[in-house]
Order: C-alpha cells, then sequence, then structure tokens
C-alpha cells in the first residue's frame, strides 16, 4: 500500500516557492508519514544533478508516462504537492483518489491581479480556472498556504519561513528584484529605474524588453539559478521590489528581509501590518522609492526590524505547520 504525492518540481532544480515548498516537505514531513510515500514529478528529469537523489521513491513522469498512469492508477490516495493549473491526465482519471491538494494560489485571484492594472499588457504562464475549480471540488482537503482568504472552501495552513541570515538592514539605496517576471509580480515598476534583476533572463528579454516600451537601459538582468542566489544578495542593493499583486506568501519577501534588504511591499499584502513602505500602482512605486532614498538609516530600519519582529511572530512556526499537515495526510 502507498499514497502517491504529485509535484511539478522539488529537489536541486529550485525555480519558484513552491519548489521550496516542496523541499521543506520532503525533509519535514515525509520521514513521519505512515503509508509509504511515493513521489511523482510531472515532467521529464532536468538534466544536471543526475546523482542527485530523493530522500523517498521518486518517479519522473514523463520518462515513463505509461509507469506513471499505472501508479497513479494502483495507488491508495493521491496527494497533490503542487499542481499544474492546466489539465494532466494522472489527475483527471483519478479525481476520486485526491485526498488532498495544496493551493500555492488562487487562480482567480492572478486573473483578477492583472484587472485594472497600469501595465499595458500582462503576462503569466497558462492557467485554467475551470481546471483549478475541478480539482479543488474533488479533493477532500484543499490546503491554502496562503496570508490572505480566498473563495475556495480550505484549511489554510500557511507557510512558515526560517531567518537564518539575519543580516542587519542594508545601507545601500540602489534596487534589487529577485522574483519570477509574471504579471502580477509588477516588473513594470522598474521602468526608467537602475536596479538588479534576478529573474528568467529569457522571459524578461522576451516578453517585457521585447516589447519596447518600457525602459531597462539602467538595469543589470542576471539569468535566475539558485547556485548564484549568495552572490546576488551580496551585491550593491538595499531595497527591494517586493511589491507583488495578489502574492499568496512570499518567498522572497522574507528571504529579502532575511538578507537585510528593505522591502516596498504591495497595498494588499499582510494588510494588518502598519508598514508605510507600500504601493498600488507603478507611480507610487517611484515615489516611495524615491522617499526611501530621502529617509534616514535609522527610519528605515525601524520599520524594517517592525517588518522582521512581525514575520518571526507569525510565520516561523515550524512545528505547526508539520503537526497540521500530518494530520491530513496520517488520517
Amino acid at each position: 500500500m502507498y499514497d502517491v504525492y504529485y509535484t511539478t518540481g522539488g529537489g536541486p532544480w529550485v525555480n519558484a516557492g513552491t519548489d521550496t515548498w516542496v523541499n521543506i516537505w520532503l525533509e519535514e514531513i515525509a520521514p513521519k508519514l505512515k503509508v509509504k510515500p511515493i513521489l511523482l514529478l510531472h515532467r521529464n528529469k532536468p538534466e544536471g544533478h543526475e546523482d542527485y537523489q530523493f530522500p523517498i521513491e521518486a518517479h519522473w513522469h514523463g520518462d515513463d508516462i505509461e509507469f506513471a498512469e499505472n501508479l497513479c492508477k494502483n495507488a491508495r490516495r493521491i496527494n497533490i504537492l503542487h499542481g499544474h493549473y492546466t489539465p494532466m491526465k494522472v489527475i483527471e482519471e483519478n479525481l476520486d483518489k485526491i485526498h488532498s491538494n495544496v493551493l500555492h494560489n488562487s487562480v482567480d485571484h492572478i486573473l483578477k491581479s492583472q484587472a485594472g492594472t497600469d501595465a499595458y499588457f500582462g503576462w503569466h504562464p497558462y492557467i485554467d480556472s475551470s481546471w483549478e475549480t475541478k480539482v479543488n471540488e474533488n479533493s477532500k482537503h484543499n490546503i491554502w498556504i496562503g496570508v490572505y482568504d480566498i473563495l475556495t472552501e480550505n484549511i489554510n495552513i500557511s507557510n512558515f519561513y526560517e531567518f537564518k541570515h539575519n543580516r542587519p538592514l542594508s545601507k545601500s539605496n540602489n534596487l534589487g528584484f529577485t522574483a519570477r517576471c509574471e504579471g502580477r509580480k509588477n516588473p513594470h515598476y522598474l521602468d526608467g529605474l537602475k536596479s538588479y534583476i534576478f529573474t528568467n533572463s529569457f522571459h524578461f528579454k522576451t516578453v517585457w524588453k521585447g516589447f519596447g516600451k518600457y525602459d531597462y537601459s539602467k538595469s543589470k538582468i542576471y539569468h535566475y539559478d539558485s547556485k548564484f542566489k549568495d552572490t546576488f544578495y551580496n551585491m550593491d542593493w538595499g531595497i527591494s521590489h517586493s511589491a507583488f499583486s495578489s502574492e499568496p506568501f512570499g518567498y522572497s519577501i522574507f528571504e529579502a528581509v532575511d538578507r537585510g534588504k528593505l522591502p516596498i511591499l504591495h497595498s494588499t499584502w499582510c494588510t494588518e501590518l502598519d508598514y508605510p513602505y507600500r504601493v498600488s500602482c507603478k507611480k507610487d512605486f517611484f515615489d516611495i522609492y524615491s522617499s526611501i532614498k530621502e529617509s534616514s538609516y535609522s527610519e528605515k530600519n525601524k520599520w524594517f526590524t517592525l517588518l522582521k519582529e512581525y514575520m518571526v511572530d507569525n510565520y516561523s512556526n515550524k512545528d505547526k505547520w508539520v503537526k497540521d499537515l500530518l494530520t491530513i495526510y496520517n488520517i
């Protein structure tokens, strides 16, 4: 008897917060499961790290589709750690087996975040709202990891973050951006500003620079690779563009603070926190950034400290996260 745990990624191939979440799950949750877990990754095994071994039995869907289909067909349960936002055959054919589904974002919120934006276009990977609804309706337990409310009925087990660097606030006023370049991350806020950008450079140059209406001539763009994260964070920048619309949790926001960067947040993120550096449009961003550059270090550090204390107080309880998830998986 075994349960399948389905995901789009994990291991050393970290490209998003979802991959980080899966890796923490593998470390903290997998060893405590009562029924044998088998990890099914929906894609071909990427090149590089050929010798890497997951801590539990793992298979790559794309490498042997027939095997993956039989694996799901004969499983006791299917638990989705992070699913595609578009229909997948192995899930479609086993809807009755879905025991849990971890929601890392809401398609409806992603789509709504593009309505009324001051960007002249929106871009994000293809997503299917009807498919998300179908999976949610068939899952016995929908687990929402975010910090705001969504319409889907769910059990809210928000992410946590462990502060490991604890760097003091940087004195640099240069801007940095460490996120995927989909529309809801608002990369257009950096139009005309000097900045350091750490993202998928192919997507960024094709989409945001390619249309030609935004000026990134003052920006230095570095292709995202987790191996170079430390190098990027050690560069001369101290203000983080973290003003993301419909941001479910925001690992990169927490990481910016952990590494001594002062975030400019979106007006919709953790609204209960009194924090002055918030924006909801491109003009706001320019005005707030200009204001920060004129502020004293002590003033900036006051708000940096308050934000970090809020994060630690509300989103650092790993033990509770583990306990709440195991309550669902070990039923």
